[in-house]
């Protein structure tokens, strides 16, 4: 009895790890967020060289964003690239090609483990007299981003974190869960910790974030910043 008890709970802990790796999470829920290699000005370089104006939508003069979303993979594969608020037929299918061709992306990451992360993202299509210029929104996706990028996040706050001296006498290590509003101006506010870890921690955490510089904000659906909630963890980790 004990040993069919032990292989149930055996099957139980292999069900939740594989229903935890086929899990999609949201772009603001995970530690570290999925990047385009070398971050999003080489994306924005790979949209330009890649994207070509359709001639139809050319020839009627047709211009705006397509708004797309897709999921990327724990190899950085990009999948499911499908279009959430459409131009034209040709536009649609252009931006779509081109994400899908689009290199391996860097994965998102949670508990040190890359996970699959749904993104969204939009595309711009702009025509002038005979010129025509395509290029990406100016922000990754819909989504408030720190100035620079994930990366550049994750070095302000190497650089600006000081380990509290109680928790480093304590061993005190983990991750403190935050979550704040990116207003219109990219400021932040109503910054509150959702998951602490100590009361020195939390503090620290939340005191680096209130001396942020302003982010990137959200950009909404009209092209007009919008604000927008944010959650990210911050680690204490002793080396």
């Amino acid at each position: 009895m004990r040993k069919l008890m032990i292989l149930a709970l055996t099957g139980i802990a292999m069900l939740t790890n594989s229903v935890k790796a086929q899990k999609i999470y949201d772009f603001v829920s995970v530690e570290k967020q999925p990047a385009y290699p070398g971050g999003i000005v080489k994306f924005y370089q790979y949209m330009k060289n890649e994207i070509k104006y359709p001639e139809v939508a050319k020839n009627n003069k047709i211009q705006g964003k397509v708004f797309l979303s897709f999921i990327v993979e724990k190899n950085g594969k990009l999948t499911d690239v499908i279009v959430v608020r459409s131009l034209s037929k040709e536009t649609d299918a252009e931006a779509v090609r081109v994400i899908k061709n689009s290199p391996n992306w860097n994965p998102g990451v949670l508990d040190g483990m890359p996970v699959r992360v749904k993104y969204n993202i939009a595309v711009n299509f702009n025509f002038s007299g005979d010129k025509t210029s395509q290029k990406t929104s100016n922000k990754p996706g819909l989504t408030p981003e720190f100035p620079g990028g994930t990366e550049k996040l994750y070095s302000y706050l190497a650089k600006n974190i000081k380990y509290p001296k109680e928790a480093q006498k304590n061993n005190v290590q983990g991750k403190v869960f935050l979550e704040f509003n990116v207003e219109k101006n990219g400021t932040l506010t109503d910054i509150v910790v959702t998951r602490g870890l100590s009361k020195e921690t939390d503090a620290e955490a939340m005191r680096v974030m209130r001396a942020a510089p302003r982010w990137n904000p959200a950009i909404g659906t009209d092209g007009h910043p919008v604000k927008t909630k944010y959650r990210m963890t911050v680690n204490f980790t002793l080396s």
